[in-house]
């Protein structure tokens, strides 16, 4: 476990420190949203440098921001002649997490402060009013380079771009769902409110540091969303799988479903009915290829939700592999009467799998919630569906399996968004399901057999 822990570490660290870096946070659209009204002759802006002068948080947000105007597109392509030189302007934003929007407590260009006549104004008549939030000169921040494809590749890319934080979401939460099915032949329909559960923790782990250190809250928010999950997913397998595990029909299918509803009541009544919402991470889109006037973005924050979530799958499966508790576990599963003869507590190894599965599954719900800045109380049950029907279609009981069925899915979902009406996927990605099992019980990795509880 020491190992894993390890291999964790490693895929974690980067991506905390990736916070630090990359974040494109109101404050910063706000600042570049500015430029149009302080530069109403310029058309055309390029972002040169933003930097965050502020040296306590808790004082507020000051950045400094560098760039070119231009008049018109021709003018753009001689920059590097005067008057095009590089321009700066500082904006300096009250603290506070609580306000719809950032507050400008003072904004100092090339040609100096702004009186607070102007500064009044321009907060009233140009954020309040929702002309800022449309006049952002660089949304995207297209990479030097960025090569040029065929339109209809380009499209296909950026679907494929798109679906990869739900791939990565779903595939965490298939492995757990692989996890517990392989090890006592039974499903947990509790998983899915486990990460709601994990988002809430999220939430409040960011709240407590707040967004004025973005690495120190991220890594709060993994820390006690990840401590919630373990606990609840603990004691859910202490108290109720542990209890049922050699029930002979779907105990454990009805009792996780029952877990499930008093999870969701229990976040209903104490976080109420709304979403919570945290600022946004790493949503500053980047273009990485065009085709024509076409641009294909990916968010730091996508492609961060995917990178965490590929290597602790990698992670999962050497474990598996190779380590102790991997030999146990494909010993209990394979065989629970010939491990329980060589000395294999089944009730440990049942015991460390439900809390890997509700880390797992917690992780999925904390990186819902830093990816879509949001958690409700009933997001879960979606979430933890159609992870079910990945590991299913996979061949549940199979990590390789997991990962195949949530590519599958996460791919199916986004090609479907593209061409196809959105109010028929979820229903008909149901449908899906029903034919694969029709087809292909077993699924794409699962052996032909029926299920049967697992018992010494």
């Amino acid at each position: 476990m020491r190992r894993i822990a390890l291999i964790l570490t490693l895929c974690f660290m980067p991506a905390i420190a990736g916070c630090v870096a990359f974040v494109d946070s109101d404050e910063r659209r706000l600042c570049r949203s500015l430029l149009p009204a302080l530069e109403p002759a310029a058309k055309l802006f390029d972002i040169v440098r933003v930097d965050d002068l502020t040296a306590e948080p808790a004082a507020g947000t000051v950045l400094r921001l560098a760039y070119r105007a231009y008049a018109t597109a021709a003018e753009r392509q001689q920059s590097d002649k005067p008057p095009h030189r590089i321009r700066t302007t500082i904006c300096s934003f009250a603290p506070g997490t609580a306000k719809a929007m950032p507050v400008l407590t003072s904004v100092v260009s090339d040609r100096g402060p702004l009186g607070p006549a102007r500064l009044h104004i321009l907060q009233r008549y140009w954020v309040e009013s929702g002309l800022a939030a449309s006049a952002d000169p660089a949304p995207v921040a297209v990479l030097t380079g960025a090569p040029e494809l065929p339109r209809k590749l380009a499209i296909g890319l950026q679907q494929a771009l798109g679906s990869l934080p739900v791939i990565a979401i779903y595939a965490l939460l298939a492995i757990a769902y692989a996890l517990i099915y392989g090890l006592i032949g039974r499903i947990n329909l509790a998983f899915g409110d486990l990460a709601s559960l994990a988002g809430y923790g999220a939430f409040l782990g960011f709240s407590m540091i707040g967004d004025g250190r973005i690495g120190l809250a991220v890594a709060t928010a993994f820390v006690v969303g990840l401590f919630t999950a373990a606990m609840h997913g603990g004691a859910l397998g202490n108290q109720v799988i542990g209890r049922l595990a050699h029930a002979p029909g779907q105990h454990i299918l009805i009792a996780t479903i029952g877990v499930s509803i008093a999870w969701q009541e229990a976040m209903r009544l104490t976080q109420g009915t709304g979403n919570r919402w945290i600022s946004p991470l790493m949503n500053r889109p980047l273009g990485i290829a065009r085709a024509g006037d076409f641009i294909v973005t990916l968010t730091p924050m996508a492609l961060v939700v995917a990178a965490v979530a590929a290597c602790v799958a990698w992670a999962i499966v050497i474990a598996m592999r190779r380590l102790r508790f991997g030999l146990k576990w494909r010993a209990c599963a394979d065989d629970p009467i010939a491990a329980a003869m060589l000395g294999i507590d089944q009730g440990a190894i049942l015991a460390r799998t439900m809390v890997l599965a509700a880390l797992l599954s917690g992780l999925g719900g904390v990186l819902t919630t830093l990816y879509y800045g949001g958690v409700g109380y009933a997001g879960g049950l979606v979430i933890g569906l159609k992870a079910l029907i990945a590991a299913i279609v996979g061949g549940i009981g199979s990590i390789h399996g997991a990962l195949a069925g949530a590519l599958l899915v996460g791919l199916t979902e986004a090609l479907w968004s593209a061409v196809l009406p959105l109010e028929y996927r979820d229903p008909l990605l149901f449908v899906g399901l029903v034919l694969v099992l029709w087809l292909k019980p077993s699924g794409l990795y699962g052996h032909d057999q029926q299920p049967t509880t697992k018992r010494p």
